[in-house]
């Protein structure tokens, strides 16, 4: 290789390395309160509406987000994940969709005007990803926000994990873009094992391990793999026994469909409705 050419592939290391290391990740702090809130959203995820919603608001009060962290990267991955969750369970009840759209839509804005003001190549993996999730959900109630977002939530999960390759959450996300995308707009099963199996294995607490392999045990059921989707949910549920969520899961199998099977036909009665 010429002189030149190998300072333009050092030169090119440098930036690639100094563009990642200038990407700000939560503080310790943060990251404690997430990994709490996931501890959270895996002891609630089978309970009804009233019960979920109480727990989250006890931990919303708790936490103080506005009060405890000063970083405004922090506090914004920590009310993306609040929000989300409380629009998991609220989007359950009668009524409640303008509601939902018009919280969905402020926090959209609120994380786009972060990144207009400081740029994607300094957000952490968790603003990314979570920034991602409020985008994904908003464009359930816009075809607008489909057509414009679309692609760029694969490209920030895809980032997340380029920053953490061990982001099991970023992957689990990832993941599931690439089971739900078409084919022809960049969908593909293969993709989404991959993606899967590097959630499982990049689980670093019970939470992450649960969602990972519910959410893979769910995948393989559709790819007809009963064995190892009824052993991966055994792996979820050892994380946290006995936990309704995975007893659901079992009974949705058991009368012949995945939960994205389910989640397709219980959104069409809902449309049709």
């Amino acid at each position: 290789m010429k002189r030149n050419e190998l300072l333009g592939a050092f030169f090119a290391a440098v930036f690639f390395v100094w563009n990642f290391s200038a990407a700000a990740e939560i503080t310790p702090a943060a990251q404690k309160a997430v990994d709490d809130f996931m501890g959270l959203r895996m002891k609630i995820a089978g309970l009804s509406s009233d019960a979920a919603l109480a727990q989250v608001a006890d931990f919303e009060k708790k936490l103080s987000v506005d009060s405890t962290f000063s970083s405004q990267e922090d506090r914004l991955v920590l009310v993306n994940f609040i929000i989300m969750e409380k629009y998991n369970f609220l989007r359950k009840e009668k009524g409640s969709k303008e509601q939902l759209k018009k919280l969905l839509k402020e926090l959209k804005e609120k994380n786009e005007a972060w990144f207009d003001a400081n740029g994607e190549a300094k957000a952490g993996k968790w603003l990314l990803a979570t920034s991602a999730d409020v985008t994904s959900c908003y464009m359930s109630y816009s075809l607008a926000e489909v057509m414009k977002s679309g692609m760029a939530l694969r490209d920030k999960y895809k980032a997340a994990v380029e920053r953490d390759p061990g982001f099991s959450y970023g992957w689990n996300n990832l993941a599931q873009w690439y089971y739900w995308a078409p084919a022809i707009n960049g969908g593909s099963d293969k993709n989404a094992r991959e993606a899967f199996e590097s959630a499982v294995k990049g689980a670093k607490t019970p939470a992450e391990k649960f969602f990972a392999c519910v959410f893979f045990s769910q995948f393989l059921f559709e790819e007809k793999e009963f064995k190892k989707s009824s052993d991966l949910l055994d792996e979820a549920e050892a994380q946290d026994p006995k936990n309704p969520y995975v007893a659901f899961m079992r009974k949705i199998n058991k009368d012949g469909d995945s939960f994205f099977e389910w989640n397709k036909k219980n959104n069409q009665m809902e449309r049709d409705k």
